[in-house]
Parts: C-alpha cells; structure tokens; sequence
C-alpha cells in the first residue's frame, strides 16, 4: 500500500456514471496480482479529474460493476469460489481486531456496511481497517489481498443502535483500492425503486456456521442462495419466536428480509455483508446483513438493510466525503 496516495475527488458525468479520481494502474479491472488490467488509453487530462490521476468508473452504463472476472464460479451453497465475490469486505474494528464481519465495495475509496459494526470507531476512524481480495482469513498477508484504514465514517443520522433501525454506514479509506486485479471489484449499487423478492440472490462471509458455535472467521469464505420475501411474510415468520418483533422490524421500506429455510441463511458476525442479486451475472446489492433470530430456522426470515431504500443518502454521502 502507498500511503502517500490521498483522496482526492469524484462525481458523476451527465451520462450517470459515478467516478472517482485515482491514480493510473487502479482502475481497469480483470488482471491479477501479477499481471495487474491495464489503463484505458483515451483520457482527456483535466477534465474530470486532478494531473496524476484518472477517472475510475465504479458504477454507471460505464462501469464494470458487479462482474466477476474468475471463472467458473460455483452457485452451490457451501464454500465459495476463489474471487467469486470479488466485492465483500473483511472487516475489522477495535472491540474485534481479529475479525468484525463485512462491507462491500461500492468505489475504490468506499465501503457500505452495517452501522453497528462501525458505530463505536466514528471518532477513530483508523480503528478500522478494511481488507478487500480475501478469501481464508488464516492468510491475510497474500499478495491477493489489499489492506486499506478508514480515513472517515458516516453513519445514518437517524441509525437507532438499540434497535439497529436506519442501520446503514459508509466508510472511506485512506488510500484507493485497486481494482487492476481478477478478484477485486465493486457491486453495483441498484436504483431507488428496484425490488428484488422472489429472486435468487447470494450472501457469502466468513461468519459462524450455526447460532452459538463460535467458529468465526470460517475458513474459506461461505456463500448460501436466499429469495428476499416481502415484509409482511418476514413478520409474520418472525412473530412466533420474536413476539416484540415490530419493536424492531421496520415496516416502512428501510428493510427486507430473506432466506427462511432450514439451515440456509447469514448468521452471527455476518453483519455488513451484502445480499447480491442475482446470484449470477452482474452483482446487484439488496440488502446488506443486520439481524435475525438464531440462524438458519424454517420459516425464520434473516433481516437486511434495504439498499434501494437508502440509495439517495448513500450517493449524497459519498459526494460530502469525495468533496471533503
């Protein structure tokens, strides 16, 4: 990592494509750490971004956001394929410095996760730190991984800690992310009014195999198929073993659920990582992990963030912090 490599600036064209600014050999995507992409040659200098660097597009008409560059990649729950969810951020924080659970990629200097999992280290932001290319934990020293701090966090204003409602966060890193390797690359984030239920969808992680067991972080990273279902279906599978269920569940839009089935679902140190939909092609992201009750019960809906439902705070967030 070149820690003299600053945040520096973004935005998006008239076209709708979101950039940021970065320097060359950060951007094209699909090399490996070997043989890292290659920029683009047609640059028009000083256009969009300072001298030194060039426009990354991260999500857009532009952007190859939400492909993966590996191939093939397996669909089957259980262990995922190396670089098959090249998005998913391992996260750590200063109550979990070993592991805290996920984020997932949205430009080369933004993370989105789970407010609780960085709630506590708004004020110390370089607490956490934030790798990307990680498939097994036990080997997060591999030329395959980057490792990056947080320069600055933002936390939904209106984020209710007790009852993880508007539990939503961005965090900036210190210096950009490359994408110029096979197995990093940002998801793409969805429109204000995409609905997803009924699909199949994906979530991966390294987060326990079952409620209670205390196996974080597994080893490699797990991946397990979801259908988001509708609210109404998520409450009422949540009402038997949850009876102060609208206490916590928020019945307005900011969340989804999915999943429901025996012994398929996210579970405890999860948090923050994103429901991808579709589980193949171009990665969409639903919902981002946040509750449920114990894991993996039938008819038990895991609860998620509703990333549509937040997506106007997330692109004025990221326009304060690349104008910051």
């Amino acid at each position: 990592m070149n820690a003299s490599i600053k945040a520096q600036t973004g935005g998006t064209t008239p076209d709708g494509d979101s950039y940021v600014c970065v320097p060359p050999g950060y951007c094209n995507n699909g090399g490996t750490p070997t043989t890292p992409g290659i920029d683009p040659r047609i640059v028009t200098p000083g256009e969009l971004c300072p001298s030194g660097t060039i426009p990354c597009y991260t999500q857009g008409p532009s952007s190859r956001c939400g492909e993966r560059f590996v191939s093939p990649v397996s669909t089957a729950d259980g262990q995922a394929t190396p670089g098959g969810h090249p998005w998913q951020a391992y996260l750590r924080n200063s109550t979990h410095p070993q592991y805290a659970g996920s984020g997932v990629l949205i430009d080369n200097y933004h993370v989105l996760t789970a407010a609780h999992k960085v709630y506590g280290d708004q004020n110390n932001p370089a607490n956490v730190i934030i790798s990307m290319g990680v498939h097994n934990p036990s080997d997060l020293t591999s030329p395959n991984v980057q490792t990056r701090t947080a320069s600055a966090i933002r936390v939904h204003p209106n984020y209710d800690p007790q009852h993880l409602i508007n539990d939503i966060a961005i965090v900036r890193v210190s210096s950009p992310f490359s994408l110029s390797q096979n197995n990093i690359n940002s998801a793409c984030l969805p429109t204000a009014d995409a609905s997803y239920t009924g699909q199949t969808c994906v979530v991966a992680g390294w987060g326990e195999t079952n409620f209670g067991v205390q196996d974080h972080p597994t080893n490699p990273m797990k991946q397990v198929n979801l259908s988001p279902v509708d609210i109404a279906t998520c409450r009422a599978g949540l009402l038997p073993v949850l009876p102060t269920v609208d206490t916590y569940l928020d019945m307005t839009g900011g969340e989804i659920c999915a999943g429901g089935e025996s012994m398929k679902d996210a579970c405890t140190y999860d948090g923050g990582a994103p429901l991808t939909c579709p589980n193949t092609g171009k990665g969409n992201i639903a919902g981002l992990v946040i509750w449920g009750k114990s894991c993996g019960q039938p008819s038990v809906y895991g609860v998620y963030v509703s990333v549509p439902f937040y997506r106007a705070w997330i692109d004025s967030t990221i326009t304060q912090l690349n104008n910051s």
